[in-house]
């Protein structure tokens, strides 16, 4: 059972310790964002060791052979998605109409079209934004001038330096970072709180 064990991690493999964070992760699969716009999609099978970071056992070549995804594909599917698998059918007519507002996942970009991340939570006032090399924005939403395929902030990079936070900050509603986790993997933080209770 998928419980949010490697979100927010590091990545290494046997001969280069940054490969990049974990930023999603499926019942299967972890998605990786390295630097320079790079994205790994490495089956949970190929993952030696969980600790401090995650240890993929391959050479980096090989990860990068195997595994190298375009940044901007969409993600894979997550306990979060309205579909339980990819063979079922999905009226995303039905999942929009049911959640017209939300950002969660959609890609941003700057004013300059410079590519910031994601949004992997969003609060009544703010968008919180993984981008690359271990980077978090929380950004106004009074900062957003366009929402499509992604969500554009009407600064440019540079001015969006003012809101970049560490990683691991809490929310800006006081929550800790791993509230992100619980709220893609429900049922699992459900599960936990049964144990608890045992």
């Amino acid at each position: 059972m998928v419980s949010g064990r490697y979100f927010n991690r590091g990545v290494k493999s046997l001969d280069n310790p940054d490969v990049g964070y974990v930023v999603r992760e499926t019942p299967d699969k972890i998605i990786v964002f390295g630097g320079k716009g790079n994205r790994y999609d490495i089956p949970i099978s190929e993952i030696q060791q969980v600790g401090a970071n995650v240890l993929v056992g391959l050479p980096f070549s090989e990860i990068k052979n195997k595994y190298s995804m375009n940044r901007n594909d969409p993600l894979p599917t997550s306990r979060k998605d309205p579909w339980a698998d990819e063979k079922k059918q999905v009226d995303l007519a039905y999942y929009e109409g049911k959640y017209p507002k939300s950002l969660f996942n959609k890609g941003v970009r700057a004013r300059n079209e410079d590519d910031l991340g994601f949004v992997v939570k969003e609060t009544n006032d703010e968008i919180i934004v993984f981008g690359y090399s271990n980077d978090r924005y929380d950004i106004p939403k009074s900062e957003i001038i366009a929402v499509g395929m992604n969500v554009i902030i009407g600064k440019d990079f540079p001015e969006l330096l003012k809101y970049k936070v560490d990683r691991n900050a809490p929310l800006p509603t006081g929550e800790p970072i791993e509230t992100v986790v619980e709220e893609a993997y429900p049922e699992d933080s459900e599960n936990k709180k049964d144990n608890q209770k045992e």
